[in-house]
């Protein structure tokens, strides 16, 4: 079933490459998942603060096919998983308990029981080929910026049957880079918009609807953190996300210059009190514009995969599904 791939090396443990090393592993082959942070998930994310849950990345998930609904059903039933009403889309909105994370966590956990090795903190920075088989050098992640490559340093895990790449377009395509494939091209024709999401404590509750959406002001959506299932009675905290064209403009700002500008944006708009605690977060890649508009890219002369949310759009949803389909194309090579 497994044929000569062997052992491969999934790089970026976000949905996609979580989807992607878990099908693996089930099936039989040897996984090797390297993440650049100290814990999975990628944009699906949950920061704590003086006690409080902040979801500043992907606000909830939707379910559209047959896989991925089965994913979130086993989550509801688990009790990780709960419709958001709040959130609109007709009750399809799911959020997580006790915060966005939980999804990959669960998924994280699947995949090492499935058998794939987890390594947090390690940053793949070149891709060496030799023989037909693979290397993958990889640093702490402290010591390298995200994106960037280093032939030497570092530590050298292989060889491996496959390498299979699940990072944001342009990353991707700086690791593909490495080895001279054209992949790279395809990686950076994708388009990812950025975004500045704020972290914001109010000690006076903030009047108005939990949800705000707009297509015209700098913030495109905020959200009562209290109003997501499952929440903790806590003080009145939100997350405000700004729009693909105000973080454009504002990419370089520093995070304290950003959120100021977004908070005074959104006291303006709702009346709010100045909050008394403030963070911002810039998400380079945030989501996927212009998508590729294929599941994934596969190599089997090379044995060479991308996949990611970029390439069928952006969802949860399209990663977990990016991620099966490499995966597929992966055991279908044998």
């Amino acid at each position: 079933m497994t044929g000569d791939i062997g052992h491969v090396a999934v790089i970026g443990a976000g949905i996609a490459g979580l989807a992607c090393a878990t099908t693996l592993a089930r099936a039989g082959v040897g996984v090797t998942l390297l993440e650049k942070s100290r814990r999975p998930g990628g944009r699906v994310a949950t920061r704590r603060v003086e006690g409080l849950a902040f979801n500043h990345g992907a606000q909830f998930a939707t379910a559209h096919g047959p896989d991925f609904t089965a994913l979130l059903a086993g989550l509801v039933t688990q009790g990780i998983a709960a419709s958001w009403p709040t959130a609109g889309g007709e009750g399809r909105r799911m959020s997580f308990l006790p915060g966005m994370s939980a999804l990959p966590a669960s998924m994280a956990e699947q995949a090492e029981i499935a058998g794939a090795e987890l390594r947090t903190g390690r940053h793949a920075a070149f891709l060496h080929r030799t023989d037909g088989r693979w290397q993958v050098r990889h640093l702490n992640a402290a010591d390298i910026r995200p994106g960037a490559t280093a032939r030497e340093g570092g530590e050298l895990s292989g060889p491996f049957g496959a390498v299979l790449i699940a990072l944001p377009g342009h990353q991707a395509a700086s690791l593909l880079a490495t080895t001279g494939h054209r992949f790279a091209d395809l990686a950076n024709a994708a388009v990812m918009a950025p975004c500045w999401a704020v972290m914001a404590r109010f000690a006076d509750p903030v009047g108005g609807c939990d949800v705000r959406r707009s297509t015209t002001s700098p913030i495109a959506w905020a959200a009562r953190e209290g109003s997501r299932p499952g929440a903790e009675a806590a003080a009145d905290h939100w997350v405000l996300h700004a729009s693909a064209n105000w973080s454009r403009a504002h990419l370089e700002d520093s995070a304290e210059v950003a959120g100021a500008a977004l908070i005074a944006a959104f006291r303006a708009e709702t009346g709010a009190t100045a909050p008394d605690l403030v963070l911002a977060h810039r998400w380079r890649h945030a989501l996927a514009e212009t998508p590729l508009g294929q599941a994934c890219l596969w190599d089997d002369a090379d044995r060479l995969g991308v996949c990611g949310d970029w390439c069928l759009g952006g969802r949860i949803e399209a990663a977990h599904d990016s991620g099966v389909a490499l995966a597929c194309a992966v055991l279908a090579a044998g």
